[in-house]
C-alpha cells in the first residue's frame, strides 16, 4: 500500500494515499484515512485536552477500538495529557501503518500507546478482563455506533467521557423509518420539523442515551458536531436516569398555525398552545442542550488550536456553538427551505437577525448549516420578515 505524509496538530504522519481526494472511504476498504475527518480529530483533541485537565487525575486512560491508521491515537498521545492509550484495529494493514506512525514519535509519547489487533468485542473483553477502566472511549466506526454503546459502558468510569461518530445520516434524518426505529428508538416521526441536521443530531443522542437508560445510566452530551457526512457527539456518563428522562419528550409542530413547540414524556395532551389544533410529532427525542457551555468556553481559550491547519474555522465554529447553546431551543429553522416555500431569494442572515431583535426576539446562527438559524420567534413572524426583506 502506497503512503503519503500529512501534517495535523503540528506533527507529521504516514497515511494511505486515497483513490481520490474527493471520495469518502467505503466500508469495504482494507484501511483508509479520511481526510474529511480532520475537523473531527481536531475537535476531539480539544475536548479531550480540556476534559482531562478538568478531571485533574494523575493517570488518565483512553482507548480507541476503531483506530484505523493511528493518527488520532498518536495525536492524543502528543497533544493531550492522557497517560495511557489503548489502540485497536482489526485490520492488519492498518496495524503496519500505525506501528510506523508510533515509531516516529518521541519516546515519551511512544510509551503511552499500547497496540491490539482484535475484533471490537474481543478488544473490549480483553481490557475488561485486565480490569482496565477507561476515562475516555472513542467509538468511531463506519455507519452507526449504536451497537457498540452497551459494551463501552462496561469500561467507562463514572463522569468519564465517551465520543461517538455516526455516518448513517439517511437513517438519522428519517429517510428510512424502519431503520430510524430499529437503531435509534424514534417511534413517532410524522414530519420533519425544523432543520433536518439538528433532528439527526438529536436522534443520534437519543439512541445512545436509550442504551444507557437500560443500564440505569445517563449519558449527557457536552459537545456535538455536525459536519459534511458525519455527526460527532461527546457524552459524560452519570448514574441514574432522571438527568436524561427530564429532558426527553416530543418535538411538535401545529398542522394549522405551524407553531413549533415541545412537550414532556408525561404530557398526554398534544394540542397546540396557540390555536388548539393537533400537531405533527417526533419522538421520544432528547430536547436538552447538546453542548456544555463551560467546556466550550474553555476550548475557545485553548491556545493549542493555533497549531491546527484550520484554526480560524474551528474557532468560528466553536463561537457559533456557544451562541446556539445559549438559545436553549431544541429546534432550528432552515431559511433556505422557508424561502423556497414562498418562492423568494434568501436574504442575508444578518438582516434577518436585525429585524428579529428589533421586535424583541432572540437570534443565533448555527454550525449545522450556513442557512440555518435559531430563534424564539414563531414561524409566521419569520415568514413576515422574509417577505419584508424581499420587498
Amino acid at each position: 500500500m502506497k503512503l503519503t505524509k500529512i501534517i495535523e496538530g503540528g506533527n507529521e504522519y504516514d497515511v494511505p494515499i486515497p483513490s481520490s481526494f474527493d471520495s469518502i472511504p467505503r466500508k469495504s476498504d482494507e484501511s483508509f484515512f479520511n481526510t474529511y475527518q480532520e475537523l473531527n480529530r481536531d475537535i476531539s483533541v480539544l475536548v479531550l485536552r480540556n476534559h482531562s485537565n478538568s478531571r485533574n487525575k494523575k493517570d488518565f486512560a483512553a482507548c480507541e477500538p476503531f483506530g484505523g491508521v493511528g493518527v488520532r491515537s498518536c495525536r492524543y498521545a502528543v497533544e493531550t495529557p492522557v497517560t495511557n492509550i489503548y489502540y485497536n484495529d482489526v485490520s492488519k494493514e492498518a496495524l503496519k501503518i500505525v506501528e510506523k506512525n508510533i515509531s516516529n514519535l518521541p519516546s515519551n509519547f511512544k510509551a503511552k500507546i499500547s497496540i491490539s489487533n482484535l475484533e471490537f468485542t474481543d478488544f473490549i473483553n480483553y481490557l475488561y478482563s485486565k480490569k482496565q477502566i477507561m476515562d475516555f472511549i472513542d467509538i468511531d466506526p463506519y455507519g452507526s455506533p449504536i451497537s457498540y454503546v452497551h459494551s463501552s459502558l462496561k469500561l467507562i468510569t463514572i463522569s468519564g467521557l465517551l465520543a461517538f461518530t455516526a455516518t448513517d445520516l439517511a437513517s438519522l434524518t428519517g429517510l428510512y423509518p424502519r431503520a430510524l426505529y430499529s437503531k435509534y428508538g424514534i417511534g413517532v416521526f410524522e414530519k420533519r420539523i425544523g432543520n433536518v441536521h439538528e433532528l439527526a443530531i438529536r436522534t443520534l443522542i437519543t439512541g445512545i442515551q436509550h442504551v444507557g437508560l437500560t443500564q440505569k445510566q445517563s449519558l449527557l452530551p457536552v459537545l456535538t458536531l455536525y459536519h459534511r457526512h458525519f455527526i460527532r457527539t461527546f457524552m459524560i456518563r452519570m448514574r441514574g436516569v432522571d438527568k436524561v428522562l427530564d429532558k426527553t419528550g416530543f418535538l411538535c409542530q401545529c398542522r394549522k398555525c405551524r407553531l413549533i413547540f415541545k412537550t414532556g414524556l408525561k404530557n398526554k395532551h398534544y394540542s397546540c398552545p396557540n390555536c388548539g389544533n393537533h400537531p405533527y410529532r417526533i419522538g421520544p427525542l432528547y430536547l436538552g442542550t447538546i453542548h456544555d457551555d463551560t467546556l466550550l468556553r474553555d476550548i475557545v481559550k485553548d491556545l493549542h488550536v493555533k497549531s491546527f491547519n484550520r484554526s480560524k474555522n474551528i474557532t468560528k465554529i466553536l463561537n457559533i456553538m456557544i451562541q446556539e447553546n445559549n438559545m436553549n431551543i431544541p429546534w432550528s429553522y432552515d431559511i433556505q427551505k422557508l424561502t423556497k416555500n414562498i418562492g423568494i431569494p434568501i436574504p442575508p442572515l444578518d438582516e434577518i437577525s436585525q429585524h428579529l431583535r428589533e421586535i424583541g426576539y432572540k437570534f443565533s446562527k448555527t454550525h449545522f448549516s450556513g442557512s440555518c438559524i435559531k430563534t424564539d420567534a414563531p414561524i409566521e413572524e419569520i415568514y413576515s420578515i422574509l417577505a419584508k426583506l424581499t420587498k
